[in-house]
């Protein structure tokens, strides 16, 4: 097995390396020269590469009355549970988005430029201003019709449970009058049983969770697209998310925790 993991990096590692140089390339070179359109679709084009590299198939799973995440138009708002940051290229190869990260992500080496020159708001916890700048800028996307998606529970998680939803940032759908839509993720290994090798949690960082993956021989990516909810006027923020994690944690069949386990509080999410 372990050397099946090797021969498996040996191809992979490389492969990654080419992907991210074109990637950063194209951010930075092609990208002020084109439309929007035609920057989404370079997106979504190289995070689908970014995904086969890494041995991971994302599966989009939508009630059939809804359609898919992609056609059902942008100027939505997308509340995702967060176990790795695999999870931002998983959204990205079916319907690219602006993401919110946190700041730390920008000083990554190569990758927070990467992220960064795509687009991606980045936040500073734990400071109110900072806040209020994101929702102000998440507003203004929001009606000009772009599809933004943010990670309510501020942190990674193991996948077994939903920390609490914080209801910040769903200000920025309110204010815009966009509506909400629940998106719950989770990997699976190709016998369908839940996999850890992706999540990006504790004491795990980058380098590591990254090695984890281009050594395994398969991932599955699982992504429930849940209804939207519509705005409605009276609806707060707090209860906006409350049925966004009430509904992902019904699809998914996962337990609501109140607080933050001691085992997740130094989360690298």
């Amino acid at each position: 097995m372990w050397l099946r993991g090797l021969w498996l990096r040996a191809w992979r590692l490389p492969l990654l390396v080419v992907l991210l140089v074109y990637g950063l390339a194209s951010a930075l070179l092609a990208f002020p020269l084109i439309g929007e359109s035609a920057r989404r679709a370079q997106i979504a084009g190289w995070s689908r590469w970014l995904l086969r590299a890494c041995g991971v198939q994302p599966i989009e799973l939508s009630p059939p009355a809804e359609g898919r995440l992609a056609d059902r138009g942008e100027g939505q708002m997308l509340l995702l549970n967060h176990l790795s940051w695999l999870d931002i290229f998983v959204i990205d190869a079916l319907a690219p988005a602006t993401f919110v990260a946190k700041s730390e992500i920008a000083r990554w080496p190569l990758l927070g430029t990467l992220v960064a020159a795509v687009g991606t708001e980045f936040i500073e916890r734990g400071r109110r201003h900072a806040v209020h700048r994101v929702i102000e800028r998440l507003d203004a996307k929001l009606g000009a019709g772009t599809r933004v998606a943010v990670f309510p529970e501020g942190t990674t998680t193991d996948g077994r449970r939903l920390l609490p939803f914080h209801g910040n940032l769903a200000q920025a759908a309110i204010n815009a009058g966009a509506p909400v839509v629940p998106v719950g993720l989770r990997y699976l290994d190709p016998a369908g049983q839940p996999s850890d090798v992706p999540l990006y949690i504790g004491d795990d960082h980058f380098l590591g969770t990254l090695w984890r993956i281009i050594g395994h021989p398969r991932l599955i990516a699982e992504v429930h697209v849940l209804p939207a909810i519509p705005p409605a006027e009276g609806l707060t923020r707090q209860a906006l998310v409350r049925l966004a994690r009430e509904s992902i944690s019904g699809r998914l069949g996962l337990a609501l925790e109140d607080k933050v386990p001691e085992s997740l509080r130094v989360s690298r999410g």
